[in-house]
């Protein structure tokens, strides 16, 4: 093998490779356009080398001007290559420019066609047989030039212009790799096109004798988009092995989350709003006693929950979409064993750039313990209460049993009075009639004495109703009356007949009011007899509460327990359980309202709790 064949099969062979290298690229859908622009070239300069080699080795003007007639066609098929690879590789460059290089270079070929025996020679008159590398003889084309032969380098000062413009377009990017690409591949260009169009010409001219070097001068051009495209290509392997450990990481951190979850039972879950599909994780469909191959719905969620439950849920959703998008709701479900489980749900929802709700996020957690230790504590502190009542009354019991003697007495003396009135001869049936209704009235009092103590023996659930504050503190105050009097206590009560009613429940209110009387009439034990005084006060407190105040003229409270009265088992008194106090806070906290106590200005103390107004009820 000679010298030039191996000198010019080196890279017609490389050129081949990168051609049949980025084709296998282009083919797996790696940077279609660039890989294939790119396939496209070097084939077109595999080609070119070729037909530069046999051109060399032609025998005859015929066979040389086939050569050089057919040549025009890769040369076409390398500038569309070069346009397309920088038009949509680099994105730059002026489409126009683009379309006249590659419209000149279309008009080469077909002159080359049409026009004398190709366009670089009208004729090929003979071979000149030259000595060149290594003692090798080549053949050299003479004859009479075309005058169409300006087409050809004016189609390649079209395709310089245009890699040009592309390069200062990328040079005012401003980036690094911008200016990189500018610099490489004009220069790269610029290098074929002086290199390959001026050495063809002067071949051509008969000015130097040397082989035709087009596909030897398109090395630089090869190269440089070959160190592009290598580039980006180990760029995405540096961005694909960077997407690999984001992906093992986030398997990691999604392990770690679920583990989190799990531990702390909670279920995540998403609620496509368009599709109108709900997905959750696994044990969130366990969680819901939901197969898992069965697609949920938000009307399939809704009709799982209580009866009871759908319309607040139905309302929190709506109430989310409508607003900032945060969704909050408690509800039960019966699960299919039968059991009825709490749930506790929070999500917010993710809207479309026109303020359209598109999906909601959320987790959820089962708090049926939670609730049930809740309902299990409210049932201990309802025994509480109704104990604290039983206790109250017992202390009572003197002055309640007092109470009773006074119309029961009342109601033997009238029927003795009767007897005694009809043992006569002559009866006078309006004393008859006078001692009767007396004895009625006995007995509505004492009725009335039983109704009010069976009522705070009774034990029932809380009722929100409407309640006469007014009326509570009367029916207390008649409750403790003999009490009070018992303890040398004088009563003033300063009543608000225009005072609304409250909403509450008329037995704990009755409750909370007793505790604060008795404490009150304790508190002046030590006082004397003609300074025991008790103040009961009811007013309207601020917009929508009624006040009610009870005040005594004792001790007062030591600065240092004010904080600490309403705590449980606090007491300053040797039988105390410390538990009055606290159930009175308890109840009032219940009612919506506050309870506080402070010292008189004299002497003793006041206790004031609020109530919240009945809705619908006006000041």
């Amino acid at each position: 093998m000679s010298w030039m064949t191996v000198l010019w099969s080196m890279p017609a062979s490389a050129s081949l490779t990168f051609a049949l290298l980025h084709l296998l690229v282009w083919a797996k859908g790696i940077q279609t356009r660039a890989n294939l622009s790119f396939a496209l070239a070097a084939l077109a300069a595999t080609a070119l080398t070729g037909m530069e080699l046999m051109s060399m080795r032609a025998t005859s003007t015929e066979q040389m001007a086939i050569i050089l007639r057919w040549a025009h066609l890769p040369l076409l098929v390398l500038w569309v290559a070069i346009l397309y690879f920088v038009r949509f590789y680099f994105d730059a460059g002026r489409t126009w420019l683009a379309w006249s290089a590659a419209g000149l270079r279309v008009l080469a070929l077909i002159l080359s066609f049409t026009t004398g025996q190709n366009l670089f020679f009208n004729e090929i008159t003979g071979l000149k047989h030259i000595v060149f590398f290594g003692g090798e003889t080549i053949s050299i084309p003479q004859g009479t030039l075309n005058p169409w032969y300006v087409v050809g380098p004016l189609s390649a000062l079209a395709l310089a212009a245009f890699v040009l413009d592309a390069a200062f377009t990328m040079r005012r990017g401003g980036t690094a790799t911008g200016r990189r690409r500018a610099i490489l591949f004009s220069g790269s260009i610029t290098f074929f096109l002086l290199t390959s169009v001026g050495h063809g010409v002067l071949v051509n001219a008969g000015l130097i004798n040397s082989p035709y070097i087009i596909g030897l001068s398109f090395m630089p051009i090869l190269l440089a988009m070959s160190y592009e495209l290598s580039c980006d290509m180990l760029h995405a392997a540096q961005l694909a092995q960077q997407l690999q450990a984001s992906e093992a990481e986030l398997r990691i951190n999604k392990q770690r989350m679920d583990l989190a979850a799990s531990a702390a039972e909670l279920r995540l879950w998403e609620w496509d709003i368009i599709l109108d599909e709900v997905w959750s994780t696994d044990k969130g469909h366990l969680l819901f006693g939901i197969a898992e191959s069965q697609k949920i719905s938000f009307v399939s969620f809704l009709n799982i929950l209580h009866d009871e439950d759908r319309e607040q849920v139905k309302l929190a959703v709506e109430k989310s979409m409508a607003g900032n998008g945060d969704y909050e709701s408690e509800y039960r479900i019966k699960m299919p064993d039968g059991q009825t489980r709490w749930f506790y749900s929070r999500g917010r929802i993710e809207f479309s750039k026109d303020n359209q709700p598109q999906r909601m996020l959320g987790v959820t957690i089962d708090i049926t313990r939670r609730i049930q230790a809740e309902l299990a504590e409210q049932q201990q502190r309802k025994e509480l209460t109704h104990l604290s009542r039983v206790t109250t009354l017992g202390e009572l019991s003197g002055s309640l049993a007092h109470e009773l003697s006074q119309p029961l007495t009342a109601i033997l003396c009238n029927a003795q009075a009767a007897q005694n009135f009809l043992a006569r001869d002559k009866v006078d049936l309006s004393q008859i009639q006078d001692i009767l209704k007396d004895i009625i009235a006995e007995d509505k009092r004492a009725a009335d004495i039983m109704h009010r103590i069976r009522l705070l023996l009774k034990k029932c659930e809380i009722e929100q109703l409407p309640v006469d504050v007014n009326k509570v503190v009367l029916d207390v105050l008649k409750l403790v009356s003999s009490d009070l009097v018992s303890r040398n206590i004088t009563v003033q009560v300063d009543l608000d007949q225009k005072l609304p009613a409250v909403i509450g429940d008329r037995v704990q209110l009755q409750q909370a009011l007793l505790n604060l009387i008795m404490n009150a009439c304790e508190a002046m034990t030590h006082t004397q007899a003609n300074n025991r005084q008790l103040f009961v006060c009811t007013e309207l407190a601020g917009v929508g509460n009624a006040q009610v105040s009870v005040g005594d003229l004792g001790p007062g409270i030591p600065p240092e327990n004010l904080a600490s009265i309403f705590e449980p088992f606090f007491t300053t008194k040797l039988p105390g359980m410390g538990l009055g106090l606290s159930i009175c806070r308890t109840i009032i906290s219940a009612h919506g309202g506050q309870l506080w106590a402070s010292n008189n200005t004299g002497s003793g103390a006041i206790f004031y709790f609020t109530l919240p107004i009945f809705p619908g009820e006006s000041a």
